[in-house]
C-alpha cells in the first residue's frame, strides 16, 4: 500500500469514528439553560457532587461506578418527559428553578470540549497514518500507529459522556466507559510494544502477544466490572513502568549508537512530557485531594497526547533529532523540577497542614536555595561535560602550526582534533575535499577540510559515540581552522623572512667580504693587508648584527669606496678613473642603502677584474635629489651574450640588489667596446617609503 493510500485509510477511519461520536452526542436531549448553569435538582432527583464527575473511573470501586451509572440513567430518564422542573446554580452563586421542555440537540449545542477531543483524535490518527505510510515495514512505526488508533477510542467515547448536560443512559454510559478503558489500556499495550522495537528490536515482535494477553485480560475484567477495584489505574501505571524499563534497556543498548540514542532520548522525553502533564494537571490534584476536580478538564488534557505523537513521529522518522538533543536535556530538567516541587509541596502540606504560610515560605526557601542551584549545576554538567571546547587551546594550535615538518604537523593536528571531539573511530581520509566543516550521516560524522598542507579528514562518533556532532561543533571546527591558518601564516612569514635573511647575508658576504678578501690577497703591503682584513671583519659584524637603524654620511662612504676600488683595480695592473659628481656632504643614508651601494660597486668591479680582460675601468657617480646613479665602464671584451643589447637580466646579484632597493640596473655593451653597468638607487630605503606612504 502506498503512503497516500495508508494515510487515506487512516483518515477515513478517523472520520468514521468522529461521525459515530457526533451521532451519539446529537441523540441526547437538550435543555435551554443559561451559560455556566450547574444542575442541582431535576424534578425530585437531586445531584450529588460525584454526579458531575467527567470520568467515572475517578470513583475507584466498581460499586461506586455502578451506582454512578445508575444515577446517570435516572437523570437521563427524566428528560423523556414533556417538561421537567430544574433547579440550577449560576456562576454568580444564585439559584433558579425553571420548568423546561427538552428538545433535540443541535451542532450549536455541542460544547468546545467535544470538538477539541474530536480534533485531538483526528490529528492523532492522521499522524499515525503518515508515519505508518512512510515506514510500513518498521515494527516501531506499526506499534506507534497503534497508539494513534487507541487514543481516539478513548478520547471520542469520553467526548460524549464528558460533555453530557443532564445525564446519560446507563447502558450507553457503561458502553462508552468500557470503550474508554479499552482505548486507554490498548494505548499502553502499543506503547510497551513500541519501546520493545524502537530504536532497536529487543526481542521478536511476536513476544508482544504476552502484554496483549495480560492487559487484554485486564480490559475484560474492567468491562465485566469484576476483579480488583481501580484496575484501570493499576494497568496504566504498570504499562507506563514497563515502557520506561524498556526505554532504559534501549538506552543501554544504544550507548555506542548516537543517532538512535538521540532519537531515543527525545522519544522517552515526549512520552514522559505528555503523560506527566496529563497526570499532574488532570488527575493528580483530584487523587491527592487538593481539589474536587483536575486543574483543567480531562478533555483538554487529552491534547497533551498530541505533543507525544508529534514528538514520537519526529523520533521514529529521525528528522534531524540531533538538533533536538540539547533541548531534550532542558525539558528533562524542567519536568524533574516540576515533579520535585510538586512532591515537596505534598510533603509540606502533609506535615504542616495547619500552617499554609509556613508551607509556602518553606517551599520557596528550599526552591530558591536548594533546588534551583542544584538544577543549574546539573544543567551545566549535562550540557558542558560532553561539549567540545576550543577555549584555552591557543597554545596547542600554535604548536601544531609551528611544527617544523609536515609529518609532525599532520600528527599534531590529528591529535588536537581527537582531543577536542573525542571520536570513537580514528580520523579517516576524505576523497572529496569540503570547503567548510560539514555534518554528515545525521550528525554521526564531521568532515574537516584540508588546511594548507594538512589532509581533509572525517571524524566519526563524537565523544566515543555518546552523542552526535552538532551545529555547535561546526563552529568550533571553523574556529580551530581559522586559528590554525593565522598561526600557519605567521610560520610562513617567519620561514620566508629566514630565507630572505639568509640570501641577504649570502650576497653580502659574496659581494662585500669576497671583494675585500680578494683585495687583501693581492695587496703587496702587509700593513694594508691587515687593514683590509680588519675592515672585512667589521663589515662581517655589520652584516650579521644588522645595523639597519643607523645612518651614515654618504660622502664618507664614497671616499672609502674610492680608496678600496682604486687599490683593487691598480693591484691587478689596470688603470682606474673615478668621477664623483655627487653633493654628498650633507646626505645621510641608511645601512640598507650603504650596503647596497657597496655591494653593487664591488660586484661590478669584481666582474671586470675576473672576466672583462680590460685595461681600464671608469667609475662615475652622480646624485639627484633622491637617487644615486652609479656607472661602471670597462674597455674589455663586452658583456656575455645573454645580457648584450640591454636585456638587463645578467649579473643576477646586481640586478636583484637594485630591485630590492626599489632601483633598477642595466648591463649593456659599449659602442667602442667593453661593458657598461648602470645602476640607479633611491637614497630613501624601501621600508621607509612604505611607512611614509601608509
Amino acid at each position: 500500500m502506498t503512503p497516500a493510500a495508508t494515510l487515506f485509510c487512516f483518515a477515513a477511519l478517523g472520520a468514521l469514528l468522529s461521525a459515530l461520536s457526533l451521532v451519539v452526542a446529537l441523540q441526547q436531549p437538550q435543555l435551554d439553560l443559561p451559560r455556566g448553569a450547574i444542575p442541582l435538582q431535576i424534578n425530585d432527583l437531586s445531584y450529588e457532587d460525584s454526579d458531575r464527575y467527567e470520568e467515572p473511573d475517578q470513583l475507584g470501586s466498581y460499586a461506586a461506578i455502578q451506582r454512578f451509572n445508575a444515577r446517570q440513567g435516572a437523570f437521563r430518564a427524566q428528560l423523556e418527559q414533556d417538561e421537567v422542573t430544574l433547579r440550577y446554580a449560576l456562576p454568580d452563586g444564585t439559584e433558579r428553578t425553571e420548568t423546561l421542555t427538552p428538545r433535540p440537540r443541535t451542532l450549536a449545542d455541542l460544547p468546545f470540549l467535544f470538538w477539541f477531543q474530536n480534533w485531538v483524535s483526528m490529528f492523532s490518527i492522521l499522524i499515525g497514518g503518515w508515519v505508518l505510510g512512510l515506514r510500513p515495514q518498521d515494527w516501531g512505526a506499526r506499534f506507534f500507529a497503534g497508539t494513534t488508533l487507541f487514543l481516539p477510542l478513548a478520547a471520542l467515547s469520553a467526548a460524549v459522556y464528558s460533555t453530557r448536560q443532564i445525564g446519560l443512559n446507563e447502558t450507553l454510559f457503561y458502553t462508552l466507559s468500557s470503550l474508554n478503558a479499552t482505548g486507554s489500556i490498548g494505548f499502553g499495550i502499543c506503547l510497551v510494544a513500541m519501546f520493545s522495537q524502537y530504536p532497536r528490536s529487543l526481542y521478536r515482535p511476536i513476544w508482544n502477544l504476552i502484554p496483549l494477553v495480560v492487559f487484554g485480560t485486564a480490559i475484560a475484567l474492567i468491562v465485566a466490572q469484576t476483579g480488583p477495584d481501580n484496575l484501570i489505574g493499576y494497568a496504566i501505571l504498570t504499562e507506563l513502568a514497563i515502557s520506561m524499563l524498556l526505554g532504559v534497556v534501549q538506552w543501554v543498548k544504544t550507548r555506542r549508537d548516537p543517532v538512535n540514542r538521540a532519537g531515543l532520548r527525545w522519544f522517552i522525553l515526549v512520552t514522559l512530557t505528555a503523560c506527566s502533564l496529563f497526570v499532574m494537571i488532570s488527575s493528580a490534584p483530584l487523587t491527592l485531594g487538593f481539589t474536587d476536580r483536575g486543574l483543567i478538564s480531562q478533555g483538554l488534557a487529552f491534547g497533551f497526547f498530541n505533543i507525544m505523537h508529534v514528538g514520537l513521529a519526529l523520533g521514529v522518522l529521525r528528522f534531524k533529532v540531533f538538533n533536538l538533543d540539547r533541548w531534550s536535556y532542558y525539558i528533562w530538567l524542567w519536568l524533574s523540577g516540576m515533579v520535585m516541587i510538586f512532591a515537596l509541596d505534598v510533603l509540606l502540606i502533609r506535615f504542616l497542614q495547619d500552617q499554609p504560610w509556613v508551607t509556602l515560605s518553606t517551599a520557596l526557601l528550599i526552591a530558591g536555595f536548594l533546588y534551583f542551584p542544584l538544577r543549574q549545576l546539573l544543567l551545566k554538567l549535562l550540557l558542558q561535560r560532553r561539549s567540545a571546547r576550543v577555549t584555552g587551546r591557543m597554545g596547542e594550535i600554535v604548536s601544531v602550526a609551528l611544527s617544523p615538518t609536515q609529518a609532525l604537523r599532520a600528527h599534531r593536528w590529528e591529535a588536537l582534533l581527537t582531543d577536542v571531539f573525542k571520536p570513537l573511530a580514528p580520523p579517516m581520509a576524505l576523497l572529496d575535499v569540503p570547503e567548510h566543516p560539514r555534518l554528515r550521516e545525521n550528525g554521526l560524522s564531521l568532515d574537516i577540510p584540508g588546511v594548507d598542507d594538512l589532509r581533509p579528514m572525517r571524524l566519526r562518533y563524537a565523544f566515543s559515540g555518546r552523542r552526535l556532532f552538532t551545529p555547535q561543533d561546526l563552529e568550533i571546527a571553523s574556529t580551530l581552522i581559522q586559528t590554525y591558518r593565522l598561526a600557519a601564516d605567521g610560520r610562513t612569514a617567519y620561514e620566508r623572512g629566514t630565507v630572505l635573511e639568509r640570501d641577504r647575508i649570502s650576497r653580502d658576504i659574496h659581494d662585500n667580504i669576497g671583494a675585500q678578501l680578494l683585495s687583501a690577497l693581492h695587496s703587496p703591503d702587509a700593513g694594508r693587508k691587515d687593514d683590509l682584513l680588519r675592515d672585512s671583519l667589521n663589515d662581517l659584524r655589520a652584516i650579521i648584527n644588522d645595523g639597519f637603524q643607523e645612518e651614515y654620511p654618504l660622502d664618507s662612504i664614497l671616499v672609502d669606496l674610492r680608496l678600496e676600488t682604486v687599490e683593487r683595480v691598480e693591484a691587478q695592473g689596470l688603470h682606474v678613473t673615478w668621477q664623483d659628481r655627487t653633493a654628498a656632504a650633507d646626505t645621510l643614508v641608511s645601512f640598507e642603502v650603504v650596503n647596497g651601494v657597496r655591494s653593487i660597486l664591488r660586484e661590478a668591479v669584481s666582474n671586470v677584474l675576473r672576466h672583462a680582460q680590460a685595461s681600464q675601468v671608469t667609475v662615475a657617480l652622480t646624485q639627484s635629489d633622491s637617487a644615486l646613479r652609479v656607472v661602471v665602464e670597462d674597455d674589455g671584451i663586452g658583456p656575455p651574450a645573454d645580457v648584450a643589447g640591454g636585456q638587463g637580466n645578467g649579473l643576477p646579484n646586481i640586478v636583484e640588489r637594485a630591485s630590492q632597493l626599489a632601483g633598477h640596473a642595466r648591463i649593456e655593451a659599449r659602442a667602442q667596446g667593453g661593458t657598461r653597468v648602470s645602476v640607479t638607487l633611491p637614497l630613501v630605503p624601501a621600508q621607509q617609503r612604505e611607512r611614509a606612504a601608509q
